[in-house]
This record gives C-alpha cells, structure tokens and sequence, in this order.
C-alpha cells in the first residue's frame, strides 16, 4: 500500500446544438439556458455563513474531548508534511504502485465545476472518471447532492439545487433528446474514457495537437458535447497531475476498472465521492474529497463565474477539503485538538483499503464502534473513518457509470 502525496462545465452558451453541449466546456440541456443562478440576498446572513466550516471542524474528530483522546492514542499518526506542496504536478511521487489515481480541479471552467480522476500505469492511461456539478431549479426534476437538505443547503441560493451530472444522467439526457441529441450523458462521457484507455499520455498530447476540435469530434465514437476535446485535454493534463494521487498494486493493471459513487460520510454540512480501482473483487486504489461552503476558503473553480452565482453569499464559497486542506485541518487542530491533517486521514483511509478485498472491508465497518476512530486504520483519527470506508464500498458496489 502506498502513501498519499499533496502537491500542486456548465453553462452552455445560449443555444444547444445538436451535439448538446457549450463549446467552453460547459454543456447545459437547452431548457436551461434561460437560468441565471443568482445570489439573492445571501450577503445578509454573515452568522449562517460563517457556521459550516468551524462546526464541521470541530466534528471532524466528533467531540472535542473524544477526538483528543483518539489523536493522543494514535502514536502513529503523523503530521501534515508541509514540504510534500513543493514538489512539481510533472514529478511522479516516490513509492507509488503499479496502478495511480490522480485526482484534478480544471481550472477553464465557468458555470459549474468539474471533477477528473484518472487511473495511470506508468505513461499509459488504464481509465479515467469526468463528473460535473451545477446548480439547477430546486422546483426541475434534478437530483441535488447529499445532504442538500441539511446543514450544506443552507450555502445555496434560494431556489437553487447543487447536482452532479452523472447521478442525474437520465434528467440531463432527457434534456439533451429534446435538444435533438441521440445519446445519453452517460454515454458521451463514457465514449471519452474509452478513447483514452490503453492510449500514453504523449499518444493523447500528438492526437491533441496534430487535430482541430472538429476532427477530435469525429475521432471519439459516442461522444457528441461540444467540448468534448476540451475534456479530454482535462484528462490528460490530470494524468500528469500529481497534487492529489493515490496508489496501489494492480496484478494486470490493463484490468482495473474505475468506479464512482457520492455520499455524506460525515455530517450533513458537506458530501462527498469517492472513485475507487478495483481488479476482480479487490480494491487496489481509492480518492476521496468532500466539499463543503466556506467562509473566506478556496472555491472550486468557476467560483468567481457563472458557477458562483449559485451561492447563497459570495464570500462562502463552495470548496474542495482537500484544496482547503491548510485551513481545514487548523479548524481540527483549533476545534478539536487534532494533530493530524485532514489529507493526511484521508491518505490513512485510502491506504488501509489499498489491496484488501470488499469483504474485508466490510467487516471493518462492522465491527468498528459508532463515533470512534478505527484502531484498524492506522494513522485515521476521524471518528467518522467508517463513514469514509462506506463511501468506497458504495462506489465500488453502486457505482454511477453503470
């Protein structure tokens, strides 16, 4: 098992053409193009603004005298190593398996925000995961995130819902049919991933290069966005990004698939996904991240966009933990005691199910002790650590790109 290391769309424009989507990477169902996320008047509630972030932390280790003890008793945890921030997105970090999850932000976004993970085995890619998130009418037949109806809704505009795209494939598809598209979301992402696979990274660079964006259409069997090339240069600039990776031990990396899964692993303030590597019934790699509203943190790109007009206040923005992770794990240390950062418990956790089988893992959660950390994951010291392996066992079991 190896270690973590921490270095380092979508509004359409105003018409959906045939192929369904923007061509600045933002696709959006024709029916949507007339909304305009607003802010309302989110800047009036500073106190509810400020409570997401701070409370959270101080549950991250569950109560502030349980999570000192558990960061006391863990001699094996660790602190945030700082140095790890300097290292270059190019550089492979040492000590990495046969099978690497790389998780990225693309920045050339604007009316939502997107997510890539992609599983590489040396130069090659093995497969990869694109999920986008946008704010939508609370009152339209879109799914909102976890915890939309807790504590987290409370960071969004009124009237507005947060959705992923691919846990709301078939309202987005049905969207896209009345626009005039033939296939669905699922399948356009999926035609994208099954074009990179098995592909180096230089092969995807000269392909990228060497074609305009029409001919990079045709090219892509299934994939019919707009932006589609836009999406596959995100994938292979996340291939060469090593800010968020994890790792594991593939006996045919060739083998593994990708799966994907959201969910609240802890609290009602945040939500979460998860994208996990299994070969056969083994889990050899896992990427975690929550997001939550946060006061005076670092949003998601597209904050400062169309995306960002989906906030309830435009000073608490919508963040990744893991991009917030210095800030993050303060509010641990400040709140709860906590000596380990957040990234460092997520990198505990994912290296803990690294190689193990569902079974297994599933026993783990069985057996571990509701608001307790879990001996068994050394290095975690969240009391919610069973939370985060449930998360994994979800994407593996009910994965989203079915």
């Amino acid at each position: 098992m190896k270690k973590k290391y921490s270095i380092a769309t979508i509004m359409l424009a105003t018409a959906l053409t045939f192929a369904g989507c923007a061509n600045n990477n933002e696709e959006k169902p024709a029916n949507e193009v007339k909304e305009e996320q607003t802010t309302d008047e989110a800047a009036e509630e500073t106190t509810e603004a400020e409570a997401p972030a701070e409370e959270e932390a101080s549950e991250e280790e569950a109560t502030e005298e349980e999570a000192t003890e558990e960061e006391k008793a863990d001699e094996n945890s660790e602190e945030a190593s700082e140095e790890d921030a300097e290292e270059t997105s190019e550089e492979t970090p040492a000590e990495m398996g046969n099978l690497v999850l790389h998780r990225a932000y693309p920045k050339e976004v604007d009316g939502a925000f997107t997510n890539v993970v992609v599983a590489t085995s040396g130069d090659k890619i093995v497969d990869a995961i694109i999920d986008e998130y946008q704010y939508y009418e609370a009152d339209s037949d879109y799914k909102a995130v976890p915890n939309s109806d807790g504590a987290f809704g409370e960071g969004t505009a009124e009237g507005k819902i947060l959705g992923s795209k691919m846990d709301n494939n078939e309202a987005y598809s049905a969207d896209m049919k009345e626009a005039g598209s033939e296939v669905t979301l699922l399948e356009t992402y999926n035609g994208i991933t099954d074009f990179v696979k098995g592909k180096t990274i230089a092969e995807l660079e000269d392909f990228l290069n060497e074609n305009d964006d029409e001919q990079i259409l045709d090219a892509i069997t299934g994939a019919t966005f707009k932006s589609t090339p836009n999406l596959v240069r995100m994938i292979v600039e996340a291939a060469k990004d090593n800010t968020f990776v994890t790792s594991g031990d593939a006996e045919n990396p060739d083998d593994v698939e990708v799966r994907y899964a959201l969910g609240a692993p802890h609290g009602d303030k945040s939500f979460g996904n998860a994208v996990v590597a299994v070969e056969g019934d083994k889990i050899i790699a896992a990427s975690i991240d929550e997001y939550q509203y946060l006061d005076g943190g670092t949003g998601v790109p597209g904050s400062e966009g169309g995306f960002g007009e989906g906030y309830k206040d435009s000073n608490v923005v919508l963040g990744s933990k893991l991009e917030n992770n210095d800030m993050y794990s303060d509010l641990m240390a400040e709140k709860a005691k906590s000596t380990v950062a957040l990234k460092d418990n997520y990198a505990a956790i994912e290296n803990f199910v690294a190689g193990k089988t569902v079974e297994e893992v599933k026993s783990v959660i069985e057996s571990a002790t509701p608001g307790e950390a879990i001996d068994e994951v050394t290095g975690a010291t969240l009391v919610d650590t069973a939370g985060y392996l449930q998360l994994i066992i979800d994407a593996v079991e009910n994965n989203l790109r079915k």
